[in-house]
């Protein structure tokens, strides 16, 4: 039903600028067997050669590579611009990973014993009713990261020689798209080596885990000597120093609590989890203080981070790849007590949750900053509506009036004066690619191609209802 939902509601094109750098390097490697990319201010660092690389990781690229093989050759038959297929491929990369981390989040849940009935709640949740969703149709990496981390955890607790591999190649991998996660090491090499066995299988476990990880950072010192001289410098230069924690004061709440960037906001869902701490600890000591752990470490490295609101972002986009960590407790508060009511409560907050995040999906974020931050006056600004609450206006805006000219009033601020934003091409109507498509081929039959994921949809919600009854009358029989 997610895999559904996430097909339909992508958005076939490239949002984010930052993806450019990395589709560009994906380019060079394809085209001329090469990483240097054109300079840009603020997205590569030039070397003493005069080459420019992008500063963001390798792993994006290496996974862009077969995309952008196959997309000029692919355009060529279908008749298209090479660069506009190319993008429309990537703003479904994210979804292999938002799939992968469902599938491993409910493997997790089965590894604890949750009933089978809490697993499918929960992973509704986590797929539909947190920023899962709109961040595995976006072509932020943030999904990706998600998937690869979720992975690396499962592995590291479930421990056997295959799962251990896996989740170690997870967090190689999960170092490639963005270093900084090496400060997750540590973690997760105290949680392996203190495991309750003879200290000759705590070593094995270790190295199983740790050898892709090492490989990892093999190949990243080399590609850093190799373009930077330098196996410490991976691209960003002296932004790599810019960490303030004497910020974390002011960050931490508006990272969680704030109407512009608060994850418990943007992601209420996940306040069961908060609640699920104490009961996770009871049953899972060693396992909650690795979730916990990477949780901690995840909010200080963003909350100290120059740029800890993630740009120009929907929600608190630097926290988005440990939300299955923040959830994951809320499995154990379902299961102390097991009854249709409290599972029918958590039902409705699920649901509330997923209409909560459905403005955050067919609305550009990047239309709410354009209008904040470059249409607004420094007056007008500070009586402008949070992230959260404009989202949710320019959607009613863009339902009734079906256009982009907007006056200031209708977003709460004081005035008569109208805003436009028709010459944005990607602002235009909903932002899914099938909107997108259909003006882009005049086809207008296009934009009906939701109703037909709506359809599967209902009839998958009415089986998970069916399946769920079952299960219920099992339990019970059972009991």
């Amino acid at each position: 039903m997610c895999l559904v939902i996430y097909v339909f509601s992508a958005k076939g094109y490239l949002q984010v600028s930052d993806t450019f750098f990395s589709l560009q390097t994906a380019e060079a490697i394809v085209e001329r067997g090469q990483l240097d990319i054109p300079y840009a201010a603020g997205g590569t660092l030039t070397w003493r050669d005069g080459r420019s690389y992008s500063k963001y990781g390798i792993g994006l690229p290496m996974y862009y590579v077969p995309i952008v093989a196959i997309g000029k050759p692919l355009a060529r038959v279908a008749g298209l611009p090479a660069e506009e297929l190319t993008g429309f491929l990537i703003s479904f990369a994210n979804i292999p990973f938002a799939m992968l981390t469902l599938i491993v989040f409910a493997k997790l849940l089965r590894l604890f014993g949750i009933a089978e009935i809490y697993v499918g709640v929960l992973l509704v949740g986590l797929g539909l009713g947190s920023l899962t969703w709109p961040y595995a149709v976006s072509d932020c990496s943030e999904a990706m990261q998600m998937g690869l981390l979720t992975l690396a955890v499962y592995g590291a607790i479930r421990q056997s020689n295959r799962a251990l591999v896996a989740g170690g190649m997870a967090f190689a991998g999960l170092v490639l798209v963005k270093v900084i996660y090496v400060v997750f090491f540590p973690i997760f090499a105290v949680y392996l080596f203190t495991r309750p066995v003879e200290l000759r299988q705590r070593l094995k476990i270790l190295a199983s885990f740790s050898f892709p990880f090492l490989v990892a950072c093999c190949f990243l010192a080399w590609l850093n000597v190799v373009r930077f001289g330098s196996a410490l410098e991976s691209g960003y230069g002296g932004e790599s120093g810019q960490f303030f924690p004497l910020q974390m004061w002011r960050t931490v709440p508006k990272l969680l609590v704030s109407l512009d960037k608060g994850l418990l906001v943007f992601c209420p869902i996940l306040i069961l989890g908060v609640l699920g701490w104490k009961d996770f600890f009871k049953r899972h000591r060693a396992e909650a203080a690795l979730c916990l752990a990477l949780i901690v470490a995840n909010l200080i490295w963003s909350a100290s981070w120059w740029s800890w609101y993630g740009g120009w972002s929907w929600g608190p986009r630097l926290l988005v790849p440990t939300i299955p960590l923040w959830l994951l407790p809320g499995a154990f508060l379902l299961q102390r007590v097991q009854s249709r009511r409290r599972l029918g409560i958590f039902a409705l907050v699920t649901l509330i949750a997923i209409i909560l995040q459905i403005p955050g999906v067919l609305i550009k974020d990047q239309e709410i900053h354009q209008i904040k931050e470059t249409l607004l006056t420094p007056g007008e600004q500070t009586a402008a509506p949070s992230d959260y609450v404009a989202a949710y206006l320019l959607l009613e805006h863009k339902l009734i009036s079906h256009n982009e000219l907007y006056d200031i009033s209708e977003l709460g601020i004081p005035g008569n004066r109208e805003l436009s934003l028709t010459r944005y091409r990607t602002f235009r109507g909903l932002n899914l690619w099938t909107e997108l498509t259909a003006r882009q081929l005049n086809k207008p039959a296009i934009r009906l191609f939701p109703i037909l994921g709506l359809l599967i949809v209902i009839y998958l919600a009415v089986q998970i209802r069916k399946a769920a009854k079952a299960d219920l009358m099992r339990d019970r029989l059972q009991t």
